[in-house]
């Protein structure tokens, strides 16, 4: 009589597939490399990592992009939210505002959810790794900031917020007037006009990768006024902000 015979694991469609343990711990180190890249701002190995994620995320060995049957493009949408949390932390870990993470994680839960294609989920993700790495958007550690360094910052991590001369002068503890002759002398531009330009960069992704309406994406980025948001694009970008979005949809 034959001894009942115990399954191979090497024989399994696991290992067939390539979904051996020392594999899911190279997918595991590699994730983990990158989530250390953007909590440090360190754009570089962010770039480095970039190509091996898309593979993985594209790749037949983890099966992922059949989560949803018959639906790619879904699976990858939800691959894409759940990475969005995980760089939030990361970059929250590695010195971002809680503001802006809420901002930047908010912008790109819309972006991905409005995405129809391959294509634009793609440049979203790139999109999405580069910025929460981005070491420009970080609160500096230094107690050598000037006036209008220290004001940069402040409109970095409050751009969207209606905030007053008077409030953000408090907040930087100088006279309103003072702050404003010194940003206008070292920049060129008043510290409205600067705020205006922070978020007519944010609202250009809104508008590339999203359906939101004009008026929801003017009151996202701190535009209260949607009449002036448009006037104020056109005045920048040549354009109003519908035929910018007709422009690049061609």
């Amino acid at each position: 009589m034959k001894e009942h015979q115990q399954a191979d694991p090497s024989n399994s469609s696991v290992n067939r597939n390539g979904l051996t343990p020392e594999y899911m711990e190279t997918i595991h180190m590699l994730r983990e490399k990158l989530l250390h890249g953007i909590q440090l701002g360190d754009q570089e190995s962010i770039a480095q990592f970039e190509k091996d994620i898309f593979n993985e995320l594209q790749g037949n060995q983890l099966n992922i992009l059949n989560r949803v049957p018959n639906n790619k493009v879904r699976s990858y949408k939800n691959i894409l939210l759940s990475h969005n949390t995980l760089y939030s932390y990361a970059a929250e870990k590695g010195g971002l505002s809680a503001w802006q993470c809420h901002f930047i994680s908010e912008k790109y839960a819309i972006m991905i959810e409005h995405a129809e294609t391959f294509s634009e989920l793609d440049m979203i993700h790139s999109n999405m790794m580069r910025e929460y790495s981005d070491p420009a958007i970080r609160k500096s550690k230094s107690n050598k900031l000037t006036i209008v360094e220290k004001a940069e910052d402040y409109i970095e991590m409050n751009f969207s917020e209606d905030i007053s001369m008077e409030e953000m002068a408090g907040k930087l503890h100088v006279h309103p007037s003072h702050l404003m002759r010194v940003f206008k002398k070292e920049k060129g531009i008043t510290i409205s006009h600067y705020r205006n330009l922070k978020r007519i960069k944010e609202a250009k992704e809104l508008i590339l990768f999203s359906n939101l309406s004009m008026t929801d994406i003017a009151i996202m980025v701190g535009f209260s006024n949607p009449q002036y948001f448009s006037r104020f694009f056109k005045e920048i970008e040549g354009i109003t902000p519908v035929e910018f979005k007709k422009n690049r949809k061609k």
